[in-house]
Order: structure tokens, then C-alpha cells, then sequence
């Protein structure tokens, strides 16, 4: 296990390290003398010594007992200081690993299970940094101080301890079978979870009452706590069976050892107060076994978390150079095409590229997820896994070439799965074209991190994610140094310096969870405020206004053409009053594009951008439904 944890590759500060082991060699070594004084202490007693002559001994004594109960405090407190930080050293690890997965990883992700990593199974392995070591440590020097301290007393008093290994292979039968029970129970435990998780959110509720399942629910969840019942009492009887065990062990060893002390003092070889400190090192024996032996269990459930920690850690879809590659911060070159995209084609890599194990193989992605991700579904990644196998591969993107300059607006056009948000997010460096390249200012992304492309690219999207705190620190994420004026100024920018100066609590306003104090309006506002703030050279708008009736989507265009005049500005958008506004349309279908031209040109063809825009229109066909909210 040791091991494991160095091919971890932590950083160990052994100037903290070295006085921890050092206080916990004291702690264990110490405690050892105390019964050799004292049956030194009794000999000389019952050889005439008066209580002064026996004062300096008693002292002795008590000082052994305080310095080991201080050595302990400190290994103690100095241990967990140290321990902890290298638990969370690990933690800040396996954070900045998630953090940097292909975005398109989190497509076969449930977000509870990257919680569950972070948090319970670190918490699992909190003790392989903390009290294991010092555990072990204790345990093992002060049973070697206890065997040489016997063996100064007599060789003899060694005999007895041959009961211990006896005792032993007992107790690791018993703990076979309770690792086997631990492993049982956190698979009832996941069953569990899966099974409240699956019936009781308001959605999940209402289809369990609309099938009339209720009784058959309570009747799974039932069985389901009948199994976890046989588990505990089945693990708490082998713990009890452990428990037996050792103390019977440590009840023959007693009368071994008063038989041994008895028998050597009839003959001469040690004296009364020898037997005596024999006997005290019977109970001090307990301890340090306990500990060497006890720590089994705190090691494999140690060893489940660290299982799936290494999992995540050494994957190889774990931090991609191409996403988590060292931010180079290179400067934009000032040329006319902002976004060029040539002969760009994209396929979806396979599920096997994607996953990662003890995180893919626990459950499917949350349907929590909006944009790119929503559109992903884990039957289209195991086409494209059958594709590497020899099949057809899942493409999305054929052969896609346009350019955008600044100054200018170009509207990405087509029905719902035709690759609109495919070439979002190929633009924004969160994928990599499969063929092709894709160049933001001049510069291939294929070579940059996604961190340096998102220095030239502002994002507005339908589904505008913002975190509950306020509204300045909305904003200002990512941008620490920004003034409230700046920020003041960037929301009049995008309309709403009216509501600012209404709100009561201004900029320190709390947001909501996900922006639910705000209506769908007011937060495509602060989405535009934030582009305002960062002033990138191209803004990317996601079907920006999908979700808003026409009066605010008009509103929220206004604002946008207020900001992207000196931009370089990506469209995507069914509505067409949006893509209208834009210098120049690219229909695609099927992931290839099959027209180009103003909307004006493209009207005229009457092709299938004309057919498709005459559906959208109120009586044409069916229209985006308004946002409701206040």
C-alpha cells in the first residue's frame, strides 16, 4: 500500500515528517521502561529499601509516563497536520484532473460521482496519511521494545508470544470475511443511492404514482434493507469473533506468563519483581499488537478509495495534453479573419476514448447537461467505438470551410442535429477537429490549450450558468481586477443599468442558485455584460435568444450589435430575426454545408435555408416559446 502511495508522486516535506516519527518512536519506546523500574523498584523493596531511597526510581517513572504522553500529543498533533496535507495534496490532484478532462468526457459522467470521488472516497483515504502510519509505526517499535525488554528479563518470557501468531491466523480468517462483507456493503450502499436517487425527485415521484408502483417501490426498497441487515449482523459477528480472539489470546499469555515467572523464580533464575514487570508487559503488549493488526481494515477500505482515485489520476483521458497543456499565453495576431475554419471535419470519438474508469463505469451522464453535451448521447459514442472497431465512424462535421472577420457577423444555420453546436465548441478549443484545422487569430487551436483559445473567445449561450453568490462576483469571475465601475458599466451596456440601480442590494444582489432570481431575459444579459467585461475579439452567441419572446429578443439583439461592432461574431440561432441581422449565412445539413450567401441571397435561391425559414415564421410553422418570466 506504502508503496502505491509513493508511486503517487506527493511531495514529502521531511523536515516536518522526520520529528513526527521521531515523537512516536518516543511515545511507543518510552512506556517500555516503566515496568523494568518498577520491578526494580519492588526487588529493592523487599530487600529493606526505604520509601527515600526508592523516591528517585518513582520519579523515574513518573517522568517515563509524561514524556511518552508527551512525545504522543505531538506526534499526534504534528502527524495530522502533515497527514492532512498530503491527503489534500492528492485531493488538489485528482481536482485539477477532473477539472481537466475532455469536455466531451463528461458526456458518460454523473456529477455525483465526481463529487463521490472528492469526497467520499478521499475521506476513505484519509487514514492511509494519517493515523496508519503513525499506527504502525507505534505498533511495531513497541512490540520490538517489548521483546527486547523480555528478553533482558529472560529468554523464556519470549515462549508465551508463540500464542500470538496462533491467534492471529484466526483473526485474518475473520477478516477475509469481513473485507468480503465491506465490499457487499458498499455495493448495497450504491444500490441504495441508485434507488432513492430514482424515486424520489418530483419528476421520478410522478411517474412512480402514475404507474401505480408505489407498493412495489417500498417493496425493492425493503428488500433492499434486508440484505444490508444480513451484512451488519453477519460483519458484526465476525468483529465480535475478533474481539474473542484477542482477548483470549491475551488471558493465556497472562497465565503463561505467571507460570513461566513462577516456575524461573523457584529455581533462582529471576526475582519477584522481574515476574511482576512481566506481567505489566502483558498488558503493554496489547496496544502496539492492536494497532499493527488493527490497521488491516482501515487499509482496505483505504485501498477502495485509492482504487478509484488512481483510476481518474492514470487515465490517459485524464488531462489530454491538448486540454490540459501549459497556457502559453500567446499574443493575437490582428488579421482580418478572426475564425477560420478549413476543410474541418469531426467525429465522434469512441467511448473507450472518452471514459474513464471508476467514473464511466458507475453511471451515465447527468441530464442536467445543456449545450454541446446535451446533444450527446452514449448509444451515438458506441457507434463511433464500433467505428474504431472496423465500422462506419459517428461523423457529425464534413469538410466545413468559412471564414469570420472582424467587423462582421456570420449565422451558422440548420435544423436541430445538423452540427451547429458541434462548430461551437470546436471554435471555443473544447474539441479538436478530427481533419482539417480550425484557426482562431491566426493561431491552429489544435496546438493550444483550451485555456489560451478562451483568451480570444466570449461565449453567450442559451443556458447561461451562473453561480450562487452575487452578482459582482458573477461578473468578476475570472476577472478579479475589475472595478465596480467597470462592471456598473458593462451591464448598462447590456440593458441593464436600470434594473441595477433598482435592485437594493445593487451589485452585492445574490443571484440564486443557477440565476433563478433573474428571468431568462435578465440573465442573457449578464451572459452579454460579462462579454462586455472580457472584450475579446470574437463573441460566439448560442442560440442567445432561443428561449425570449420577441419584444426582449429584439431587446437582447440591440445590446449584442452595441458590443460586437469592432467583433468578430458567431452566430448560431433558429430564430430567424436573429440570423436576419448577420452579414452572411452558412446552411449545413447533415454536417456538410450546403448553401452560403446573405439571408437576402439565400431567400431569393429558395432553397432549403428559404424553406426552413418559412417554417419558422408564425404561420409557417411552430415558433420558440416565449420566456415567461417576470
Amino acid at each position: 500500500m506504502f508503496g502505491r502511495v509513493r508511486r503517487l508522486g506527493l511531495e514529502i516535506d521531511w523536515l516536518r515528517v522526520l520529528p513526527v516519527i521521531g515523537c512516536t518512536i518516543l511515545a511507543a519506546a518510552l512506556p517500555v521502561g516503566i515496568p523494568l523500574i518498577l520491578g526494580h523498584s519492588i526487588d529493592a523493596a523487599l530487600q529493606g529499601a526505604g520509601l527515600v531511597a526508592l523516591l528517585p526510581l518513582l520519579g523515574l517513572v513518573v517522568a517515563l509516563a509524561m514524556g511518552a504522553a508527551l512525545a504522543e500529543v505531538f506526534a499526534n498533533t504534528l502527524g495530522a497536520r502533515v497527514g492532512y496535507g498530503m491527503s489534500w495534496q492528492l485531493a488538489r490532484r485528482l481536482y485539477g484532473a477532473l477539472l481537466r478532462m475532455p469536455l466531451v468526457s463528461y458526456a458518460t459522467i454523473n456529477p455525483g460521482v465526481l463529487n463521490s470521488r472528492l469526497t467520499n472516497d478521499m475521506r476513505l483515504i484519509d487514514p492511509l496519511f494519517t493515523s496508519v502510519p503513525l499506527a504502525t509505526i507505534h505498533g511495531w517499535v513497541g512490540l520490538m521494545a517489548v521483546g527486547v525488554a523480555l528478553a533482558m528479563i529472560n529468554l523464556s518470557f519470549l515462549a508465551a508470544f508463540a500464542l500470538v501468531p496462533l491467534a492471529l491466523l484466526g483473526v485474518r480468517f475473520a477478516e477475509r470475511q469481513i473485507n468480503a462483507t465491506i465490499k457487499e456493503a458498499y455495493e448495497i450502499n450504491a444500490a441504495v443511492a441508485l434507488q432513492i436517487e430514482s424515486t424520489t425527485s418530483g419528476d421520478a415521484v410522478s411517474l412512480v404514482r402514475q404507474a401505480q408502483a408505489t407498493k412495489a417501490e417500498e417493496r425493492r426498497f425493503a428488500e433492499i434493507a434486508d440484505q444490508s441487515i444480513r451484512l451488519a449482523s453477519r460483519m458484526d459477528n465476525w468483529r465480535a469473533l475478533i474481539s474473542v480472539i484477542y482477548r483470549l489470546c491475551f488471558d493465556l499469555i497472562t497465565v503463561l506468563f505467571l507460570g513461566i515467572g513462577v516456575l524461573l523464580a523457584s529455581i533462582g533464575q529471576i526475582s519477584v519483581g522481574s515476574i511482576v514487570s512481566a506481567l505489566f508487559f502483558v498488558g503493554l503488549v496489547r496496544q502496539p499488537l492492536g494497532e499493527v493488526v488493527g490497521q488491516r481494515y482501515p487499509l482496505i477500505r483505504a485501498g477502495m478509495g485509492l482504487d478509484r482515485v488512481e483510476a481518474v489520476l492514470q487515465s490517459s483521458n485524464a488531462g489530454l495534453a491538448t486540454v490540459a497543456a501549459q497556457p502559453r499565453s500567446p499574443d493575437f495576431t490582428p488579421t482580418g479573419e478572426v475564425l477560420v475554419f478549413d476543410r474541418v471535419s469531426y467525429v465522434y470519438p469512441g467511448w473507450n476514448a472518452l471514459s474513464v474508469k471508476s467514473l464511466s463505469d458507475v453511471a451515465s451522464a447527468s441530464s442536467g447537461m445543456s449545450g454541446f453535451l446535451a446533444g450527446i448521447s452514449l448509444t451515438r459514442l458506441n457507434e463511433a467505438s464500433d467505428g474504431e472497431a472496423g465500422g462506419e465512424p459517428a461523423g457529425i462535421l464534413t469538410d466545413i470551410s468559412f471564414s469570420v472577420r472582424r467587423g462582421e457577423t456570420v449565422a451558422i444555420a440548420g435544423h436541430s442535429g445538423s452540427g451547429k453546436s458541434t462548430i461551437i465548441n470546436l471554435a471555443c478549443g473544447s474539441i479538436r477537429p478530427s481533419s482539417g484545422s480550425v484557426r482562431v487569430g491566426n493561431l491552429d487551436t489544435g496546438v493550444l490549450a483550451e485555456e489560451d483559445i478562451w483568451r480570444f473567445v466570449s461565449l453567450v449561450s442559451q443556458d447561461v450558468y451562473l453561480r450562487d453568490a452575487s452578482l459582482r462576483d458573477n461578473l468578476r469571475y475570472g476577472l478579479a481586477d475589475a472595478s465596480d465601475d467597470r462592471l456598473a458599466d458593462a451591464l448598462d451596456k447590456a440593458g441593464l443599468g436600470d434594473l441595477l440601480r433598482q435592485l437594493p442590494s445593487g451589485l452585492d444582489t445574490m443571484v440564486g442558485q443557477r440565476g433563478k432570481r433573474f428571468s431568462g431575459g435578465e440573465r442573457q444579459r449578464i451572459a452579454i455584460a460579462r462579454a462586455v467585461l472580457r472584450d475579446r475579439p470574437l463573441l460566439i452567441l448560442d442560440e442567445a435568444t432561443s428561449h425570449l419572446d420577441a419584444e426582449r429578443e429584439e431587446g437582447i439583439l440591440d445590446a449584442i450589435d452595441a458590443i460586437a461592432a469592432d467583433k468578430a461574431v458567431l452566430l448560431v440561432a433558429h430564430r430567424t430575426s436573429a440570423v436576419e441581422r448577420a452579414d452572411r449565412v452558412v446552411m449545413i445539413e447533415r454536417g456538410n454545408v450546403i448553401e452560403r450567401g446573405t439571408h437576402a441571397e439565400l431567400i431569393a435561391a429558395g432553397g432549403r435555408y428559404a424553406v426552413m425559414h418559412r417554417a419558422a415564421l408564425p404561420n409557417g410553422g411552430p415558433s420558440a416559446a416565449p420566456d415567461r418570466a417576470p
